[in-house]
């Protein structure tokens, strides 16, 4: 598996690597270095740097932003390249974003406008010993589902520099994802254009299609859009509540 960093980071390529328990050699090469990371059933066991502690020789390489990676699968790693083990990446991933300068983490975050969840985790494992920072964990309680990432910023109540290395930590750790459908703009344009009872429509509409709006797929927007459109026409005309749902279709995309 070969990839360019500009398109997927290292923390990503782990936690991939960890959910799927592979066993191989990650390679990378960037800007600032390169480097190898040995894995076993999804689980760091040693770097090519055997001069350097683990934690710290991965957290050097997470840093890289431009260059390649590699990821050589093999049967085993040999016991003459293990140096220890490292249960959670998702733990080194948030030591990352805490280490490194805001300015150079902001163009790695969605648009402001972007809309933020929580995410499942996809892990073999069955549990993990995440070691959050109160910021962080303050900051994942504000997390509803329906605030945009600017949004969220203004919400964590913290230094604006802060903000972003909690926000890209937890976005690179897995923890939260990008929403699939912008649902706040359905309300949005849905009251500006019926008031009150514009909202309380969208808000009947998941609640009778028993849809989650942290969870939804294309079908599910689709579903929504149609019951709107029913309901808007009884109230609009269908010549309104065509443009309406155009309205909302459009802003729901990403």
């Amino acid at each position: 598996m070969i990839g360019e960093l500009s398109n997927v980071s290292v923390a990503g390529m782990l936690r991939l690597l960890s959910a799927y328990a592979q066993t191989g050699c990650l390679k990378v090469s960037g800007v600032g270095g390169e480097g190898e990371i040995y894995l076993e059933k999804g689980r760091i066991v040693g770097t090519q740097a055997k001069r350097t502690d683990i934690a710290d020789e991965v957290l050097r390489l997470l840093s890289l932003q431009q260059g390649f990676f590699h990821f050589e699968a093999r049967a085993m790693i040999a016991k003459t390249l293990h140096q220890g083990t490292v249960e959670d990446v998702e733990n080194l991933i948030l030591e990352t974003s805490r280490r490194s300068p805001a300015a150079t983490l902001t163009d790695f975050l969605p648009s402001g406008e972007a809309v933020l969840q929580m995410a499942p985790i996809f892990s073999e494992r069955a549990r993990l010993h995440l070691e959050l920072q109160r910021e962080e964990w303050n900051y994942l309680t504000k997390v509803n589902g329906e605030d945009t990432l600017e949004t969220l910023l203004e919400k964590s109540e913290l230094p604006r520099d802060r903000a972003v290395q909690v926000t890209y930590g937890l976005l690179s750790a897995g923890l939260l994802r990008k929403a699939r459908f912008r649902i706040p703009e359905l309300v949005e344009i849905a009251t500006r254009e019926l008031g009150n009872m514009g909202e309380a429509l969208v808000r009947q509409a998941f609640k009778k299609l028993n849809i989650n709006h942290t969870r939804m797929h294309m079908k599910d927007l689709i579903a929504i859009l149609n019951e709107l459109e029913r309901n808007i026409t009884l109230l609009l005309g269908p010549t309104r509540a065509t443009a309406i749902i155009g309205q909302m279709w459009e802003g729901a995309k990403r």
